[in-house]
């Protein structure tokens, strides 16, 4: 069954627009508070929402209160924090669920909304299901001016910074010089103190949000900021961080930035000598690059891949006890943590490896090498099923016969435009040149 409400990451569109507004959130309250009681057979559950810094972030939290009050529920609102920390504060209370009010990586005219559950993660399919079906129930509300909730529970956001800091040892980060970039989000007043308080050196930009600054020129989509301060300063290395703080992208010493796949090969290959990945498995998705199968594989690890969407990476992490997987988007999902990308953490994690390994993140991902990848988006006339395109079929066959073990490929219409989508790695850049030229003449065969 499609989903008509939730896309890959919860309620997500520009704020005021059809897919997200306050009559929508309200909706949602309304669906969430409702299953919840309908679940847990109680009259009055209770959810903690949060937000980051857009200033939609404030009516959408008021709508989505409303909403969730108007059938007996709850709220406490801890204010402005990383989507993780909710998930954690959730985790280890006494609530029923948890919503971040966040757009994660996409500009402050974006807003969206993101649920977890009682355990701290994010929806079961069943779940996210059920509450898509009741959203689509609930008559949108004839007013919408809701009132403000207030943020009385904003120690929760100490707590949580408390527990992150206390799985690392006091001075883990001594002589070391850190660049952060907070992208203007969640993480700005949090990030820097936790990092100084393990002893590093930190310099910062993305720190000052406005309510309209949020991912503007800054954060893990936009690596020139942190090339930027690589011109004044040395730094050991560099992390940047998304609007709401649940991904992370990493710079080595020279100020490059790793690809995502470097980044969660190297603690995979950490928690391999620590006996800390279990059944030697990574998680990640279908997007994720074929040299990282073939780079981890001489460290006798696996690699296991699911849809893009992290939450596709923590249900199958929870379903086979699966301790690492994560995104080259730079979600990471460290599971003895959290079933939820961490931004925050996982950087400490690679920061502590660099400290614990005495080498640089340059050296110590070195063991990485993309395979050449080709990518096409061609416009169709129409969405047919790709198992009533026989030139399509029989090429991506022979393809995937020629490639064996030693390349992919991937042919998927686009979600939201009339295009389909073909990527091709191989070994050689000719090879995967060649082949993708194949899959553009089948294409044009059966969709033209």
């Amino acid at each position: 069954m499609a989903l008509k409400y939730f896309g890959t990451d919860g309620i997500r569109g520009e704020y005021g627009g059809p897919s997200l507004n306050d009559g929508i959130a309200f909706r949602a309250g309304v669906a969430m508070a409702r299953l919840l009681k309908q679940q847990y057979e109680i009259e009055a559950p209770l959810m903690v929402v949060g937000r980051d810094t857009r200033a939609s972030g404030l009516n959408l939290v008021a709508a989505l209160g409303a909403g969730f009050r108007s059938e007996g529920g709850a709220i406490e609102s801890i204010g402005v924090v990383p989507t993780p920390a909710i998930a954690k504060v959730v985790e280890f209370g006494n609530a029923l669920a948890g919503c971040a009010v966040t757009a994660s990586h996409n500009p402050s005219k974006d807003n969206g909304i993101k649920f977890f559950q009682s355990n701290g993660t994010k929806p079961s399919e069943s779940f996210e299901l059920g509450l898509d079906r009741s959203v689509g129930e609930v008559a949108t509300p004839k007013e919408t001016d809701f009132p403000a909730i207030e943020d009385g529970f904003t120690e929760k956001t100490d707590w949580y910074v408390s527990r992150v800091r206390s799985t690392f040892d006091p001075g883990l980060l001594l002589g070391k010089r850190i660049a952060l970039d907070c992208a203007n989000g969640a993480l700005s007043s949090i990030a820097t103190g936790v990092f100084e308080s393990l002893g590093a050196e930190v310099d910062t930009v993305g720190c000052s949000p406005n309510g309209s600054n949020i991912n503007d020129g800054f954060g893990s989509e936009c690596p020139q900021a942190m090339a930027e301060m690589y011109t004044v300063n040395q730094y050991d290395m560099g992390f940047s961080f998304d609007g709401d703080g649940d991904r992370m992208a990493a710079f080595d010493h020279q100020g490059a930035k790793l690809s995502g796949e470097a980044v969660l090969g190297l603690l995979a290959i950490r928690l391999k000598e620590l006996k800390q990945l279990r059944d030697d498995t990574l998680v990640t998705t279908l997007q994720s690059n074929l040299g990282l199968d073939s780079a981890l594989s001489d460290y006798g690890i696996s690699v296991e891949r699911v849809n893009i969407g992290d939450k596709f990476v923590s249900r199958l992490m929870i379903a086979k006890g699966f301790s690492l997987g994560g995104e080259e988007s730079g979600h990471v999902v460290i599971g003895d943590f959290s079933m939820t990308g961490d931004g925050l953490f996982s950087a400490l994690c690679v920061a502590r490896t660099v400290v614990e390994k005495g080498d640089s993140l340059a050296g110590l991902t070195s063991f990485y090498g993309a395979f050449p990848q080709e990518t096409r988006a061609i416009a169709v006339a129409s969405k047919k099923p790709l198992k009533e395109c026989p030139n399509i079929r029989a090429t991506m066959q022979d393809l995937e016969k020629m490639f064996g073990d030693h390349g992919r490929l991937l042919v998927r219409y686009s979600g939201t435009e009339p295009k389909i989508r073909l990527l091709v790695e191989a070994k050689t850049i000719e090879i995967a040149s060649e082949s993708i030229g194949k899959l553009e003449e089948a294409v044009r065969k059966d969709l033209s």
